[in-house]
């Protein structure tokens, strides 16, 4: 007796733990995060569905969804992926279009885009959703990925070589590798340390050609006063290329429009403000 009732009270628990139980939950769909890396479990669930969970039980905000195909929204799916980037993740939910995805520290956002307007192309070998048949077994964490050697390896160049001009090909040439999270981490990194015109140039260079805008990070740099001001208008039209909406970066550019000492800030970030009243 006392073990059918602890087998009984076992599955209720197990059942109260799942998808099932949690209040709020789109039925059949089953979403989880852990720092960037979106998980996501669904059988035969609209897309419209799948992205209300994701909104619901993560801190992304998707937007745009009225320029998606009503029927592509309303046709039900069967997606399962885990621990992906917040960027690959959507490139499996929305093969057929582009986005933008915004960093900050509080939440990411996720911009719906009409194919060929406003955002990056996406990478090499990622499109096609991530489908399975129904009844498949639950989602397996992929093995991790050796680190590519030829990354690793301009990776060190572009922070450690002693030449400005070896650091900034080398960041170059990472940018077109398909090690997304190397090319982001060295070209923050870059922006954060060095102080070579042509190094910073690369590293501005490689952020606009992701579909992904690192928001906190930009506006430091935008915000130095110790810094080029050349660069720092490069940063500013990197915002309002991908982020002109947010909040973080609306503040922003009032306050450079306002009393910034270099008027090319100033009008790069009064530029800015025009095109947002005008949208």
């Amino acid at each position: 007796m006392v073990m059918r009732w602890l087998a009984a009270f076992m599955l209720g628990a197990f059942v109260l733990g799942g998808a099932v139980g949690r209040p709020g939950a789109e039925p059949g769909v089953v979403v989880q995060m852990e720092d960037d890396r979106l998980s996501v479990s669904a059988e035969e669930v609209t897309l419209k569905d799948i992205l209300a969970e994701i909104e619901r039980a993560t801190s992304i905000k998707v937007s745009g969804q009225e320029r998606l195909d009503p029927e592509v929204v309303d046709e039900a799916r069967t997606v399962r992926f885990r621990e992906l980037r917040v960027e690959e993740a959507f490139r499996r939910l929305l093969p057929d279009n582009d986005f933008v995805v915004v960093h900050s520290s509080d939440r990411i956002e996720v911009e719906i885009q009409v194919r060929g307007q406003g955002s990056a192309p996406p990478p090499p070998g990622t499109g096609g959703a991530a489908q399975a048949a129904p009844g498949a077994p639950a989602p397996q964490a992929a093995p991790a990925a050796p680190a590519d050697p030829v990354s690793t390896a301009l990776r060190d160049t572009a922070i450690n070589d002693p030449d400005p001009m070896n650091r900034a090909q080398a960041m170059s040439q990472l940018s077109r590798t398909p090690d997304r999270d190397r090319v982001v981490e060295t070209a923050l990194g870059l922006l954060g340390r060095d102080r070579e015109t042509v190094v910073l140039d690369s590293a501005l260079d490689a952020l606009r050609s992701l579909g992904s805008i690192p928001v906190d990070s930009l506006i430091e740099f935008a915000a130095n006063s110790e810094r080029d001001p050349r660069l720092r208008v490069r940063a500013i039209e990197l915002l309002g290329a991908g982020a002109l909406d947010h909040r973080k970066v609306q503040a922003f550019l009032r306050s450079a429009a306002a009393q910034d000492p270099s008027q090319a800030v100033q009008a790069a970030a009064k530029r800015m403000l025009q095109r947002t009243s005008s949208q």
